[in-house]
């Protein structure tokens, strides 16, 4: 999948895992910190941080997205929507 679904649920979800994976790539680059963030520990690669997020997010948006999301906060792009 190379572009974000037209329906506002996927765009929302989208939006929502963005910023769960762009906060959690981040905690990996602290070695202190604080928060359920830092305690997941979830560290900087890129399976574990999808997994953190789609048990965040919940069974409401698809993995795929989730993916896409994921990807694009990893790879420092704005979000497409």
């Amino acid at each position: 999948m190379d572009a974000l679904p037209d329906d506002l649920s996927s765009r929302v979800g989208y939006r929502m895992a963005y910023g769960e994976a762009a906060r959690l790539a981040e905690m990996a680059d602290f070695d202190h910190g604080w928060g359920r963030d830092f305690a997941a520990q979830v560290g900087g690669a890129p399976e574990a941080i999808e997994r953190e997020v789609l048990h965040r997010v919940g069974p409401q948006v698809a993995p795929e997205v989730v993916r896409l999301a994921v990807e694009d906060a990893l790879e420092g792009r704005r979000p497409r929507w």
